[in-house]
């Protein structure tokens, strides 16, 4: 499943939609959509690595969203496959968390989509066990039904 970086959308309008639809908490909807937009980065990231997605360890995951961040930096935001504009660093907040994220060379929201890309990965791995499938095959089905 590859990822054109210049379409890739992390959840759909009819992903989000499909989420509503069910009969999930609140907190469930949240959770699936947060797990949908992670996919695409850990599907990104063992791309590039040429490794099955439920292969790829936190540093790993670190490791990659910093180069991505470099390239943003260096080479502007098109040459990136995240894509924000950090243009306000007044919105950027202060990290104190001690984890294996905090040493990273990221910014405050870099290392929020990080820990939530690595905190995905142990959802995406029991459902990957539960369907017999690599990571990066599972359907936006998968994982609302996983969900339930």
């Amino acid at each position: 499943m590859a990822a054109n970086q210049d379409s890739i959308q992390f959840l759909t309008l009819d992903e989000a939609q499909q989420i509503d639809r069910t009969t999930l908490s609140p907190m469930e909807k949240f959770m699936a959509r947060i797990t949908v937009s992670a996919l695409r980065i850990i599907i990104k990231i063992a791309e590039d690595l040429q490794v099955h997605g439920e292969e790829l360890t936190p540093e790993q995951i670190v490791q990659w969203i910093e180069k991505d961040s470099v390239k943003r930096k260096e080479l502007g935001e098109d040459a990136a496959f995240l894509k924000w504009d950090s243009s306000q660093p007044d919105l950027d907040f202060e990290d104190d968390r001690q984890d294996q994220v905090t040493s990273a060379n990221l910014s405050g929201h870099e290392k929020f989509l990080t820990r939530m890309v690595i905190s995905a990965m142990q959802t995406l791995q029991a459902i990957a066990k539960e369907c017999s499938s690599h990571i990066e095959y599972l359907s936006v089905e998968q994982i609302i039904n996983s969900s339930a």
